[in-house]
């Protein structure tokens, strides 16, 4: 009787000991979940969703690939939006530079010529913008230069139209079968670049629609910009115009005048051509902002699902905490009552 006594006490010092070790474990993994503010790993909360978790998480992912793609067709877009504004800027300047020198007498001092040269490389500079190694204003052939060198040199250092005559009503280029086109004699007097090296071809610099990116798994989206937009073409032209019709102002100052006034009528109509790009550009950067509104929302959805899977209530862990605290104050006791007893009352 006494040995069976003696067993059970042995027995339920050792469930006490035992007891202490696993409230201490457990404690130890709400303390750490009320550092950190997730959920211990292997919880049974976590462990019971985590087909669910998996599922959230590779959702985030994808959905921060399609925004990280989003952001670098809107930093491009917003790359067109500013070179379209500085070309706008440009032709401008070049209205005002032609209303001033419409007059010979004016334009004998004037220097038209230069001026116009200037402002053609202006452009020229501008429609060869980079994003990293790749061309913007290139369509899908992006790693050529569109510019068939510096735009003050089309027509090889001479002039594209002769003196004499008013040229021929200008006719865009739209791609490698209707070149040469119009007034154009040769490739050196057409500013967009014959001859791209492999892989590209000169139509892909035309090509805006091949400019694109995938959204979401379902959405397509088209954002590029060519040099080789009518609108861009017409005012390079009627620049090109003005600075070829100097030639007649001292030979033919009533021919040198009908040609300034060509090129400007030519000029406000690639202004308001350029005007329409940027406003289509303009419609893109809307869209685009709006479709990264919209993956911000669903991250901000998919962060809250998976946190609450991953996070812990931290009300809940302080009460478990108390909890196990005072559990485990009472194992204790009892463990020190035990170590207090005689032998003789131990073997009762």
């Amino acid at each position: 009787m006494v040995a069976v006594t003696g067993s059970t006490q042995y027995a339920l010092q050792l469930d006490v000991t035992r007891n202490i070790r696993h409230l201490n474990l457990q404690l130890t993994k709400q303390n750490q979940q009320l550092g950190s503010g997730r959920y211990a790993d292997g919880l049974i909360g976590v462990s019971q969703r985590a087909l669910e978790l998996s599922q959230l998480k590779a959702q985030l992912g994808t959905v921060t690939n399609y925004k990280s793609a989003v952001q670098t067709a809107q930093n491009r877009v917003d790359m067109y939006a500013f070179t379209i504004e500085e070309i706008i800027d440009i032709a401008t300047e070049a209205q005002e530079t032609m209303i001033k020198n419409r007059d010979p007498f004016f334009a004998r001092t004037a220097a038209p010529r230069e001026q116009a040269m200037v402002m053609l490389d202006r452009i020229g500079n501008l429609l060869q913008t980079k994003d990293g190694n790749r061309f913007l204003f290139a369509g899908i052939n992006y790693t050529d230069n569109p510019i068939n060198g510096q735009l003050s040199n089309i027509g090889g250092g001479g002039n594209v139209y002769p003196p004499g005559a008013v040229p021929a009503a200008f006719v865009p280029v739209t791609g490698a079968g209707s070149f040469p086109a119009g007034a154009y004699a040769n490739a050196a007097a057409f500013f967009l670049n014959p001859a791209p090296s492999v892989p590209g071809t000169y139509d892909d610099f035309f090509n805006t629609a091949g400019t694109t990116l995938y959204s979401d798994d379902n959405e397509l989206v088209n954002y590029g910009v060519s040099a080789g937009e009518i609108g861009f073409q017409r005012v390079i032209d009627a620049i090109i115009r003005f600075r070829d019709a100097t030639v007649d102002i001292d030979l033919d100052p009533a021919g040198y005048q009908a040609r300034v006034d060509d090129a400007y009528e030519q000029l406000m109509i690639g202004i308001a051509e350029i005007k329409s790009i940027a406003s289509r550009n303009g419609y893109k950067q809307q869209q685009l902002r709006e479709i990264q509104e919209r993956h911000d929302r669903t991250v901000d959805v998919l962060k809250t699902r998976i946190g609450s899977i991953e996070n812990a209530d931290i009300a809940e862990v302080s009460v478990t905490i108390k909890n196990l605290q005072t559990a485990l104050e009472a194992s204790y006791v009892i463990t020190r009552d035990s170590l207090q007893l005689s032998l003789v009352n131990y073997l009762r």
